[in-house]
């Protein structure tokens, strides 16, 4: 048998959560200041080891963090993170003890949105193809140029909703991460939904999903 970990939260309250991965029951207990969420596995290996059980126990995994957050936000682990026994729960997570709590005290109640850029009149784009040390230059400035736009324009129109905002780039998109408190959500959404398009590129929004993008104390994320 084997303890998997998903997530800590705020003591108070406590979710009741349906079975999680490989359908075992989910169990949560307060220690060290914060609320521990996890199951019991039987047999780690049957449930874990082939990729087809992994990709169905990462579902699993991510639907147990979802009704958390459908009441209070939690700080993920990294799937899968395992221990030998409840037993050792307390000496294991002892030493992450501050950074939890310091997680849970900065991001408070609130909630992590997505926003996905990619831009649909560039077909030249992706940075991986060879090019010159100008053209390479000339495109860098002109995407950090219409980034900016696109975040500044993103940031105005959220301004009274989202708590902190962070950025990302990737080989052909850029993503936007919002931390939105949760009771200014549909304020959030309805700002995003008035601002109308952007000329060249698609945003696509996800969420609402736990601040990992926020705060990562070690083992935590994903």
């Amino acid at each position: 048998m084997a303890c998997l970990l998903y997530c800590v939260t705020q003591p108070a309250p406590e979710v009741s959560v349906a079975p999680g991965v490989c359908e075992a029951a989910v169990q949560s207990c307060e220690m060290l200041g914060v609320r521990l969420y996890w199951s019991n596995l039987d047999d780690p290996e049957v449930c874990l080891g082939a990729a087809e059980s992994l990709k169905k126990a990462a579902v699993q995994f991510h639907q147990v963090l979802r009704e958390v957050l459908a009441v209070t936000t939690p700080i993920p682990f990294r799937f899968p993170t395992l221990l030998e026994r409840e037993e050792v729960f307390e000496e294991s997570l002892s030493s992450e003890q501050e950074l939890y709590h310091e997680a849970l005290a900065r991001v408070g109640n609130a909630l992590q949105y997505e926003i996905v850029g990619t831009w649909t009149d560039d077909p030249q784009a992706d940075f991986s193809k060879p090019v010159t040390g100008k053209e390479y230059l000339q495109r860098r400035q002109q995407s950090s140029g219409r980034i900016a736009a696109v975040e500044n324009k993103l940031k105005s129109v959220t301004a009274d909703s989202v708590r902190e905002w962070r950025g990302r780039q990737e080989r052909k998109t850029h993503r936007w991460f919002a931390l939105v408190p949760r009771e200014n959500r549909e304020r959030f959404l309805a700002s995003l939904r008035s601002a109308g398009g952007s000329v060249g590129i698609k945003l696509r929004l996800s969420g609402p999903w736990p601040p990992s993008e926020f705060v990562t104390p070690r083992g935590a994320g994903g």
